[in-house]
């Protein structure tokens, strides 16, 4: 293509000026030929990018396509089931919610309920009496020699670091552990005051950093660790 490139543009050039003897208005293409011809030999004199010096100027188009790919696929090819980690149907229904429109569909779904992995509810022939459920279903943690034993939620809120959040994401989730009864992995990050701000439950997570627990040259400090397991907030730990 470069080959191609250095045969066309003299041609081109040269062609509109013989042409233009015959036909003076002719010369109003070296508007079009003339940025053309000085972009293919700037692509073919850079070093930064193979695929413009190999195909001068058509080589852009590739940039282009990759730069507007997610519009393409999100409007024209993805279908409203595919999108990850949320697809078309749960945007929408956020989107919907967000404004306060009404988010109720028919019934029916658009998902393959066959497919491996789909989870579902159904109606039970014989459902228990109300008052026989248990309405704050809870998992007993802790053996015989367990000194603080913990009944966990089935439902918590999942490690995420401190530094990967902020200051007000932490303090919203952790006050919500504790308004609604369950537990608030703190993430790698170990414990922050805004963890303990509003005083939910804590399930403090210890990774290969030892963050929380370490000594200056990054080994693991016994004392700090015991101090912050003995918090009031710490429920469980996490290794």
């Amino acid at each position: 293509m470069k080959t191609f490139f250095f045969i066309a543009a003299p041609v081109l050039v040269i062609g509109i000026g013989v042409l233009s003897i015959w036909f003076p208005n002719a010369l109003w293409w070296y508007i079009l030929v003339g940025p053309l011809v000085l972009i293919g030999l700037i692509d073919t004199i850079q070093a930064k990018q193979a695929i413009r010096r190999n195909y001068p100027i058509i080589g852009h188009f590739r940039y282009l396509l990759e730069s507007v790919r997610p519009e393409i696929m999100q409007y024209f090819v993805e279908t409203d089931t595919e999108g990850r980690p949320f697809n078309r149907i749960w945007r929408t229904m956020i989107y919907q919610r967000a404004k306060n429109q009404r988010d109720t569909t028919p019934f029916g779904t658009q998902m393959n309920v066959y497919d491996a992995g789909y989870e579902w509810l159904e109606h039970s022939m014989y459902p228990v009496a109300s008052e026989q459920i248990w309405a704050d279903p809870r998992v007993f943690v802790g053996g015989p020699d367990c000194k603080k034993p913990y009944l966990a939620s089935m439902l918590n809120v999942s490690a995420m670091s401190f530094g990967s959040l902020s200051k007000n994401a932490i303090e919203a989730l952790n006050w919500g552990a504790k308004k609604e009864g369950f537990a608030h992995n703190t993430g790698e990050g170990s414990i922050s005051p805004h963890h303990l701000k509003h005083g939910g439950d804590l399930i403090w997570q210890i990774g290969t950093g030892y963050f929380g627990c370490r000594t200056q040259d990054g080994k693991f400090h016994p004392e700090k660790f015991r101090e912050k397991a003995t918090m009031e907030e710490v429920k469980m730990i996490e290794i």
